[in-house]
């Protein structure tokens, strides 16, 4: 008998979205997507959005309108982030070069990123990961400086601000994913936006693809699998099926972009007023869970840079080598690879890039821990426990060489006292 098992992240699905939305699958209405990227351009500043099948497929378009079409072009990419990236790189023909990130904030390493702009790079690409801010003003004084445009990758910004401006408002480029681990979805989708003047014509061009949305039935089917599965009751169920690959990072080639679909478009409408409330709920929980990550020594808490915000889309923390994951809590580790140990970057990264020590710290480290609205106190006890106390003991004696028992907090900070 499969037990129960807790989401990892959660995106709030509503029964009554998913009826709503079959009507415009029906009827194929536009309607919905142009009120939809009204919404999305007022929410994030923007003069423009183009709604896509994916997240993917807006970053495929974000680097084709930052480099002017894209191909011998060069773009610099945080050494730790999705797979999709790669993806997206390879299908925009464009050629990538490593900064590195602070594991303390997860914020882009300036000096690092100062040298791969003196390797040369035609635009910047950053990532807000688990709902922490990787753009700061710092970060963008330095683009405005060598005239790089900055795309910013907001498919987990999640709720988080900077300077009280929302993640997804601040980039040349922006982009969005709609995704079931994202916070916000319509089972699939994303939303490239821009913000300067320059990239009105191009974002045209690219829209006229664009113009005629799918019915979305796929898309329905996937929201209403999720909302049915998504639970903690039943979450074993889809997570025992090997086929799905839940919680890994799976590499999926990028295609053209394709437009949303009028079912995912509905049913994000609905989505980002769910998701609000949601990013309420993430941060409660989150600074119950960072009062119990601060107490060890054994685990090295992440915060947010100066004036930034997180929407702990997940909580992070990187662990001394003493935890395992509990995917029946939903504690999951991070990336498995950095981007420079990525085969699949390999055919477009530049030669030679320098490696990414504060990328690997994540690799070997990051574990994520659940903050959504369907962790329960009881979830919340044991994940505080987690944070608490390691999995493994470093020390299996006591001081006077007896076997024993001894709390495992204890043992490790002896253990390093050494």
């Amino acid at each position: 008998m499969i037990g129960r098992r807790q989401l990892p992240v959660a995106s709030p699905v509503r029964a009554s979205a998913l009826v709503r939305a079959a009507w415009p699958a029906f009827w194929r209405s536009a309607r919905g997507r142009r009120a939809l990227a009204a919404e999305l351009r007022e929410r994030y500043g923007a003069r423009g959005a183009l709604l896509t099948d994916s997240g993917t497929s807006a970053l495929v378009l974000a680097l084709r309108l930052a480099v002017g079409g894209g191909e011998g072009k060069t773009v610099a990419f945080p050494g730790y982030a999705c797979v999709d990236l790669a993806a997206a790189a390879r299908f925009a023909r464009v050629r990538v070069r490593l900064y590195d990130l602070d594991p303390r904030t997860l914020a882009p390493d300036l000096d690092s990123l100062v040298a791969a702009i003196a390797r040369g790079v035609d635009a910047i690409v950053i990532a807000h990961l688990y709902g922490f801010p990787a753009y700061t003003p710092a970060l963008a004084a330095l683009a405005a400086r060598h005239g790089i445009p900055i795309i910013e990758d907001a498919a987990q910004g999640a709720g988080g601000l900077i300077d009280g401006t929302p993640l997804g408002a601040l980039g040349a480029l922006s982009v969005l994913s709609f995704g079931r681990g994202k916070g916000t979805t319509g089972g699939h989708g994303g939303a490239l936006l821009w913000r300067e003047p320059r990239f009105d014509q191009p974002a045209t061009h690219a829209a006229q693809p664009l113009s005629r949305p799918r019915r979305g039935w796929g898309d329905l089917a996937a929201a209403t699998a999720q909302w049915a599965l998504g639970r903690p009751a039943l979450y074993g169920i889809p997570s025992a099926i090997p086929a799905l690959r839940l919680g890994e990072m799976v590499y999926h080639p990028a295609h053209e972009p394709r437009p949303l679909s009028a079912a995912a478009a509905s049913l994000v409408r609905r989505a980002l007023v769910a998701a609000d409330r949601e990013v309420v709920i993430r941060r409660r929980n989150a600074a119950a869970l960072e009062i119990a990550a601060e107490e060890g020594s054994d685990i090295q808490t992440i915060h947010p840079v100066a004036g930034g915000e997180s929407g702990y889309l997940r909580y992070p923390v990187v662990d001394g080598g003493v935890r395992d994951e509990r995917p029946d809590l939903g504690v999951l580790r991070g990336y498995p690879r950095t981007l420079h140990e990525q085969a699949e970057l390999r055919p477009v990264l530049h030669p030679g890039e320098p490696p990414t020590p504060g990328a690997t710290e994540l690799r070997q480290g990051l574990f994520t821990v659940p903050t959504h609205s369907m962790v329960t106190r009881q979830d919340m006890e044991k994940l505080i426990d987690w944070l608490r106390v390691p999995t493994r003991l470093l020390v299996p004696v006591h001081a006077d060489g007896k076997r024993g028992v001894r709390h495992p907090r204890i043992a490790f900070r002896r253990a390093h006292s050494k």
